[in-house]
């Protein structure tokens, strides 16, 4: 009986929660009850996708307006009109209000009329209908002056554009993008910026408008290296999207606002903006065969070399700008025994004094250990030293390969060069008798067995001398990410420990696959900017499947 009560008691405890569960809720808005209108395409090609979410705040109305984007996506030319007839409306409500009929795909170019119900139970009649509204953005996301290899720094607080150069900017053209569809009130094709300037941007509604200070400006530079956090990922391509295949022999070069692109496959190298990564043009290659690789140095000279084997003549070809025919500047018997010409680097000043490296490839049950150096001093190559580097294991050539750079202009100061070899996958430092003297081992990860550490560039920057380390992963699709490392040289007593955990390392980064799988090969480039402000180490990857640039900087901004 006593059990029978209590079964009783309990039904009574859940009817009553039940009934409280279904009780009137105190609003919890004072405003009219609609809080926001969403308007969604209700047919085409666009069928589903959200057009449009309209807040409703402020004054209570009885006639709302949808303000439905003049263009979709906002950045294309393609219009909505075709649209405004057929738009699926959905809306959100405060607690216990209710729209009658219920809303669905209306007509919004003209009134569609409801039956609203507030908290209280009152009622009246509300309409609904749709305007298409022209953007009042009006902002500029990015200022550059290709020419003289400047990019803005652009404050959107402060609404100011920093150019951080000593150039002449006196007729300059300038590539900016604004917000879509909206214009400038000048032409900024030949503009004189030596002077601050004032440029306004007009919205696609004729109407919001935005003015930009541009000044010429040299900021304060921190006293050494790059700034820690200045760090930015200024793009990563995808390089079947830029229409690269074959991956056997990439090389990377930097002049003016260019990076050079080469994949040594007999046709000019094409460039692209350094700071964006668009599309510029292809290089004129003047009687270089096109077959072997470019490389640059530290001021943005470029030379471009022929691949050559064993016995033949090597022809390096030079020039300090992109549309300029590169002109011989050094030619050479091949004297090593192995084929060169798929990997150069260089340290330095081409026009003053520098260190250029060829890479000696390994070839079939050859491996190398091999590498030819030319000093350059006032502008004019030495006599070409065939090196061997001692003391560690031989390369192979491609993606068995590597990439040896010099620590400096002096060849006292040793090299840097990284690669796989039967297990063992370090990065190798040669003193200046050429034999190893330090080395990291590979990644702690575990993971280096499938990580490709065999690409190196040396540059100074800032007071400082940097080596960029880049390793494309063998298999990208399992996870696996290629990895960039970035070490301070300028003294090698922390230059122990394995290569991600070193206490010469300043910087890291990992990329993962972006485009179709083709061999871990690749390149690594550091290109200071001309006006000394700006580190940009660019990596292509035909792994991961990407063209990529991280940019640093020195600004000072205490």
């Amino acid at each position: 009986m006593r059990k029978h009560i209590f079964n009783i008691i309990i039904a009574v405890v859940v009817v009553f929660a039940s009934c409280k569960k279904a009780a009137y809720v105190q609003p919890t808005t004072d405003g009219q009850g609609i809080t926001s209108l969403v308007a969604k395409f209700a047919t085409g090609d666009l069928k589903e996708l959200e057009a449009v979410k309209f807040d409703i705040s402020g004054a209570e109305t009885d006639k709302i307006v949808i303000p439905v984007p003049w263009f979709y996506p906002e950045d294309s030319d393609h219009e909505t009109t075709p649209y405004m007839t057929a738009m699926k409306i959905e809306a959100s409500l405060a607690n216990n209000c209710k729209i009658e009929p219920k809303l669905g795909i209306l007509d919004l170019t003209k009134e569609n009329f409801f039956t609203f119900t507030d908290q209280q139970g009152n009622q009246k009649r509300i309409s609904i209908r749709g305007e298409r509204t022209k953007s009042k953005k009006s902002s500029i996301t990015f200022f550059s002056i290709e020419s003289v290899g400047v990019t803005g720094l652009i404050d959107q607080d402060k609404k100011t554009i920093s150019l951080i150069t000593v150039e002449d900017l006196s007729a300059v053209a300038v590539d900016v993008t604004m917000s879509a569809h909206a214009t400038l009130d000048r032409s900024l094709q030949s503009v004189n910026l030596n002077s601050p300037t004032q440029i306004t941007v007009i919205a696609h509604d004729g109407v919001s408008k935005t003015t930009y200070s541009v000044m010429k400006t040299a900021p304060a530079k921190i006293t050494y290296g790059f700034r820690s956090g200045s760090e930015n990922l200024s793009f990563n391509l995808n390089l079947g999207t830029l229409g690269y295949t074959d991956g056997s022999k990439p090389s990377l070069a930097a002049a003016g606002n260019f990076l050079v692109v080469s994949t040594a496959n007999g046709q000019a190298p094409k460039y692209y903006n350094r700071s964006t990564g668009k599309y510029v043009g292809v290089m004129n290659l003047g009687a270089a065969k096109g077959n072997g690789a470019v490389a640059s140095d530290g001021t943005g000279n470029i030379i471009v070399g022929d691949y050559t084997n064993a016995g033949e003549t090597l022809r390096i070809y030079k020039t300090s700008a992109v549309t300029v025919a590169p002109q011989p500047f050094l030619t050479w018997i091949n004297t090593s025994g192995f084929p060169v010409g798929s990997k150069f680097s260089i340290h330095g000043d081409l026009n003053a004094r520098a260190i250029i490296i060829a890479t000696c490839d390994g070839l079939a049950g050859a491996g190398s250990n091999k590498f030819v150096r030319w000093v350059i001093t006032n502008g004019i190559a030495g006599t070409a030293e065939v090196i061997t580097a001692g003391n560690i294991p031989f390369w192979g050539a491609g993606v068995n390969g590597t990439k040896v750079t010099s620590r400096s202009t002096n060849v006292a100061d040793g090299a840097f060069l990284g690669f796989y070899d039967g297990g063992v996958n370090n990065l190798y430092y040669l003193d200046g008798s050429n034999a190893k003297a330090m080395s990291l081992a590979d990644q702690t990860s575990g993971n280096g067995w499938g990580i490709n550490n065999s690409l190196a560039d040396a540059k100074e920057f800032n007071n400082a001398k940097y080596l960029a380390f880049y390793c494309p992963s063998h298999f990208p699709g399992w996870g696996i990410s290629s990895e960039l490392y970035i070490y301070d040289v300028s003294a090698m007593a922390s230059f122990t420990g394995n290569v991600d955990k070193t206490s010469a390392l300043v910087f890291s980064a990992k990329y993962g696959s972006v485009g179709n799988e083709v061999s871990a090969s690749g390149d690594v480039l550091i290109a200071p900017s001309a006006d000394g402000y700006k580190m940009q180490v660019f990596t292509i990857d035909f792994n991961a499947g990407n063209l990529a640039c991280y940019e640093f900087n020195c600004v000072d901004v205490k």
